[in-house]
């Protein structure tokens, strides 16, 4: 059989070097995962053009060199695997391209990360190379500890307004809650990751969680967005900025 090359990107820690462990003795697949990504999390009055030129480097234009490195040989060959991980909701939960608070600049990168595969897709089909998105919520790995994320009581923020300090306050207070009890173990995202590469034609998108199939559906059910607004809202500061914020029902 020939010997298959296999790139990941972004494999120093997390579900990159877990994927990379698990695929060193049996690649047997021909595919290449870009796997690195920041986060940038923060009123958006704070970020800085060089907090949001990283990102925007790294998640997007990093994924994009890294294909336009190797999509000529695939082409050639035929055949060929593009996985890139898509961690949508970082800390929050994998609705695919959805916009998070205080996460604007990372979902950017993320909405754009998504046109970027789903239009590959679509060119890329008659060369028998399939591209797959891994939807990704939270998981236990160290983006948490490395994301940019300002004190709220730090001088980044002595020029923002009260609201929406206090709002970004009880946001970092939900992401940590939230987070202990939903976060996914490295190994069971890493399974959706192997279902993906081995399968013989796999989704453009794939979920490593279904609990916010209710947020996801709201997306197609109300075109104009405004159902998912309220949603996310009351979802992660409670209804009308008071009360609790219990996941919204189907």
């Amino acid at each position: 059989m020939e010997k298959t090359t296999v790139l990941i990107t972004g494999c120093s820690s997390g579900i990159g070097l877990g994927l990379a462990a698990r695929l060193a003795a049996d690649a047997a697949h021909r595919f290449k995962v870009c796997n690195a990504g920041v986060g940038l999390m923060g009123p958006l009055e704070t970020c800085s053009d060089h907090a949001m030129k990283t990102v925007l480097d790294v998640n997007l234009f990093g994924t994009i060199r890294t294909i336009q490195a190797f999509l000529p040989a695939m082409k050639r060959r035929g055949a060929g695997r593009i996985i890139v991980s898509s961690s949508i909701g970082g800390l929050q939960g994998c609705v695919s391209a959805s916009g998070l608070p205080f996460k604007a600049v990372y979902c950017a990168s993320k909405f754009a990360v998504e046109g970027l595969c789903e239009s590959l897709a679509i060119v890329l089909q008659p060369f028998n190379i399939h591209v797959t998105l891994v939807e990704c919520g939270p998981v236990n790995t160290s983006f948490l500890a490395n994301l940019q994320c300002p004190d709220p009581e730090g001088s980044e923020l002595q020029g923002l307004d009260t609201k929406t300090r206090n709002l970004y306050r009880r946001y970092l207070q939900h992401c940590q809650s939230f987070f202990c009890e939903a976060a996914q173990e490295v190994e069971e995202v890493l399974q959706v990751f192997l279902e993906a590469i081995g399968s013989p034609c796999p989704p453009l998108r794939c979920l490593t969680t279904q609990r916010f199939a209710s947020l996801s559906r709201l997306r197609l059910d109300s075109p104009d967005g405004s159902a998912y607004v309220q949603a996310m809202h009351d979802f992660v500061f409670g209804h009308g900025e008071a009360g609790d914020a219990s996941e919204p029902q189907p």
